[in-house]
């Protein structure tokens, strides 16, 4: 963790931290978690319930019973098989636990109880990431804590991403593991440390034990090394030394996740299981091929993808099926045109608060476009257009939209050694830009909290419904 956290902690991140935990485990109460759940309408049970939350708790009741890892041969049924197993093994005592006490508590069905356990788990990987988003936005706004906790607050109140770690899923702790990734990243780019690279090492192995669409942090990690190493006269010990910590960080990364790789290798004939992931799932769902055998050029399916992400961004819920009014997401759309607008500004006017840290911003943005990256691949392969695909890199996307918001009100000039050294809270902005920040988000988080209570009425597709 960066040394100067415990003296640089912002009063206030515990404030985000609890209202985070509040809405989570409300939330992960409210949301329907059996077929005969009797506060909800039956019709609505399944369109409200988390996406693929039950395949992700097939997985860790296969663990339970059968002792051993699944293997993914079928589409349709634990279609969640293909993924590292760190995930599911943490959820397994929530799992037993539940599965004991179901009897005495005495819910609908015997998998309800294990499944709220399991639900609450996630909430709290949730809120450790969300402390790890704090941090990061330390390093990268260079110990001003006011933005860092602008940061934390994106990721505790907007509401795709609270309501998506409310439910069982892997998410969570990938975010988790990948930030605090990021945390290392930065500090290798401000000085690599052989320490330091197989710390980061440790992190990439286990978010590789996770997720596998994390092993875009091997670029991460080679950028950072980079730039820590750009500056070196002797060009050819930096180069050794780099070598020698890219070499300890892959070392470290393989030995934490290269048996898993070895499995999947012998079992699929790929060590991140990807090709057969596609296979199976292109069999039946939506492909680009879809849209365009049936008159949409390649222009509109992009326009599609765009159009999509900037709903989901902000929250389509359930099985991407359960939307907001149009003004929650004028709201949002407003606030991320400010956030572009403060950027541009901030950049322009030479107040950005990467000033003077640039090298630490770019390996994280490094990070949001291989994320970007990825996803618009993905979409390119079948039409999954969920933008919370997008929440692996959570720590930077929030830091990002902090520095534009910032930089909307001219805010940025004084981002440097001495807010560092002291800690200061941020006098670059007004009062009422963090007031505002702070309305829009909880207005928000509170509305898709109302709208997904059991017996909500359906809402229409925005905007485009007649």
């Amino acid at each position: 963790m960066p040394e100067s956290a415990p003296e640089h902690t912002h009063p206030g991140i515990r404030i985000v931290i609890a209202a985070y935990l509040l809405l989570g485990l409300t939330l992960a109460w409210m949301m329907p978690w059996s077929h005969l759940d009797a506060r909800w309408p039956e019709p609505l049970r399944a369109r409200y319930s988390p996406p693929d939350e039950g395949a992700h708790y097939g997985y860790v009741e296969f663990l339970a019973d059968q002792r051993a890892f699944p293997v993914f041969d079928d589409p349709d049924g634990l279609y969640e098989a293909h993924q590292p197993p760190l995930y599911y093994l943490s959820c397994l005592p929530a799992f037993l636990i539940g599965r004991a006490l179901s009897p005495v508590v005495g819910l609908p069905q015997p998998h309800d109880l294990p499944l709220l356990l399991m639900r609450c788990w996630s909430v709290l990987i949730g809120a450790a990431g969300v402390y790890a988003v704090y941090l990061l936005g330390l390093l990268l706004f260079r110990g001003h804590r006011a933005a860092a906790l602008l940061a934390a607050g994106l990721a505790a109140l907007l509401p795709m991403h609270t309501v998506n770690l409310s439910g069982v899923t892997n998410d969570g702790l990938a975010e988790l593991l990948v930030t605090l990734g990021f945390i290392w990243a930065v500090k290798i780019a401000r000085e690599a440390t052989l320490r330091d690279c197989v710390a980061l090492g440790v992190l990439t192995g286990l978010s590789l034990m996770v997720k596998s669409n994390t092993v875009f942090l091997f670029i991460v990690a080679g950028a950072a090394m980079v730039i820590a190493l750009r500056r070196r006269e002797d060009q050819a010990a930096a180069t050794a030394e780099l070598l020698r910590g890219y070499a300890a960080f892959a070392g470290t990364t393989l030995l934490i996740c290269g048996a898993w790789w070895v499995r999947n290798q012998l079992l699929y004939g790929d060590p991140l299981a990807h090709r057969v992931f596609i296979d199976l799932f292109i069999q039946d769902r939506a492909t680009p091929e879809y849209f365009l055998q049936r008159g949409m050029s390649g222009t509109g399916y992009l326009l599609m993808i765009a159009w999509g992400t900037a709903l989901s961004f902000w929250g389509v819920f359930g099985q991407a099926n359960v939307y907001m009014p149009e003004w929650f997401y004028l709201c949002g759309w407003l606030l991320s045109a400010a956030i572009a607008i403060g950027l541009v500004r901030a950049a322009i006017g030479g107040r950005a608060p990467w000033a003077g840290n640039r090298g630490q911003w770019v390996v994280v943005l490094v990070g949001v476009a291989l994320i970007v990256a990825f996803y618009l691949r993905f979409n390119m392969i079948f039409y999954q257009v969920q933008a919370r695909y997008l929440f692996t890199g959570i720590g930077p996307l929030a830091a990002l939209m902090a520095a534009g918001w910032l930089g909307l009100w001219g805010a940025g000039r004084g981002v440097g050694r001495d807010a560092a050294v002291s800690g200061g809270d941020m006098a670059m902005a007004p009062p009422a830009a963090s007031v505002l920040w702070w309305v829009v988000l909880g207005l928000l988080a509170i509305t898709a909290l109302v709208l997904l209570r059991p017996g909500c009425p359906v809402l229409p597709l925005p905007f485009l419904s007649p």
